[in-house]
């Protein structure tokens, strides 16, 4: 059944706040991977950083599909390698990044081989219960649309 759009983005994204340690999974030529990420989120879109040398951006670079969870919420998204975190093109990210996850900025940052990922979400879903019922809300960003999906358990 349709929902309305902008009060399930505007639940997903108060859940979601400013910040929050994401899973990542990435895949390429049928390798998937998944790793634990420092994200900020900026105007509904979810950035962090990360090592040109790593797979994960190998993988970003030749299939830019990739997937996000965090507790109940999964994101499917496009991610989009930027430059690296001092580049004034993410001053607003490493302010939010060195706000929130200091240690990270600190050790990590300023490497030469870092980079920031944004991540345009095109679908966000989101597992909940009314009652005892279980249920999915689907945040369709590219066809603007929400919908729920009861999940029988009978």
């Amino acid at each position: 059944m349709d929902i309305d759009y902008s009060l399930l983005d505007n639940e997903i994204f108060n859940i979601l706040g400013d910040k929050k340690v994401m899973v990542l999974a990435t895949c390429y030529e049928n390798l998937v991977t998944a790793r634990s990420m420092s994200c900020i989120i900026i105007g509904k879109k979810i950035y962090f950083q990360t090592d040109t040398t790593f797979q994960k951006i190998k993988q970003m670079i030749e299939n830019p599909n990739i997937a996000l969870c965090i507790d109940n919420i999964q994101i499917e998204g496009i991610a989009k390698i930027k430059k690296h975190p001092f580049d004034d093109e993410n001053y607003e990210f490493l302010n939010a990044f060195k706000e929130n996850y200091k240690n990270s900025y600190e050790h990590y940052s300023h490497i030469k081989n870092e980079v920031v990922v944004e991540i345009k979400p095109t679908l966000i879903t989101l597992w909940k219960y009314e009652g005892s019922q279980p249920l999915r809300d689907f945040l369709d960003i590219k066809k603007s649309k929400a919908y729920r999906v009861i999940y029988e358990t009978k």
